[in-house]
């Protein structure tokens, strides 16, 4: 497949998926270190409300974050997708990491601070080493989310925004079936590749 189209969209969607997925660690991290130490009702609950959007029509979810990307004069733009894609992609991360930290020992960070550790030291050499493995999952989750979108990208992206996901739809639409199976595995395989190194890393003590 050396179709330049195919290739850019490539790019434009990893791109996007990594910085989506980066953005939603960030947000997600102190987000999930609160809410499990709110206790396990009060985390769940807000968990599941951060939910509630992806249980509405695909397409209405997309409508909406489109009004409001038009109004802050984002629509169209690789920021505007990327803000759009957190909305599926957040909450899933906030669930992986909210677990994480409630199944966590908090008492290795008291530890390492009557060792002298400051603040930096012990997210550094403590708490982001414990928590690898469900940075991972939660990682392979969020690209796969954004990765995988196509009406939220198509509406926030106003057609401006095209990742392989979309070239892939259009294809499925009136392609050879030897175009779709490319694109389908090309499609399928960095998130194939995230998720099998994620699930190496399931058995980590975090």
């Amino acid at each position: 497949m050396t179709d330049p189209n195919v290739a850019s969209s490539f790019v434009t969607g990893l791109c996007l998926s990594l910085a989506v997925t980066s953005v939603a660690i960030v947000l997600a991290w102190p987000a999930a270190r609160t809410l499990a130490g709110v206790g396990r009702g009060l985390g769940a609950a807000v968990v599941g409300v951060l939910f509630l959007p992806s249980l509405l029509p695909a397409v209405g979810l997309a409508m909406g974050v489109d009004v409001m990307l038009i109004r802050l004069g984002l629509a169209g733009t690789f920021v505007g997708v990327l803000l759009a894609h957190l909305v599926p992609t957040l909450p899933y991360v906030v669930a992986v990491l909210t677990a994480a930290f409630a199944r966590r020992d908090q008492r290795i960070e008291a530890q390492a601070a009557t060792l002298g550790a400051g603040p930096l030291q012990r997210l550094r050499l403590v708490t982001v080493p414990s928590m690898r493995g469900a940075l991972m999952v939660g990682a392979a989750l969020g690209f796969v989310v954004s990765w995988s979108q196509y009406t939220m990208t198509l509406l926030a992206g106003s057609g401006r925004v095209v990742t392989l996901t979309m070239v892939l739809f259009a294809a499925l639409s009136g392609g050879s079936p030897s175009t779709v199976a490319v694109l389908s595995l090309l499609v399928a395989l960095p998130a194939g590749a995230l998720l099998a190194a994620a699930g190496r890393m399931s058995g980590d003590p975090s």
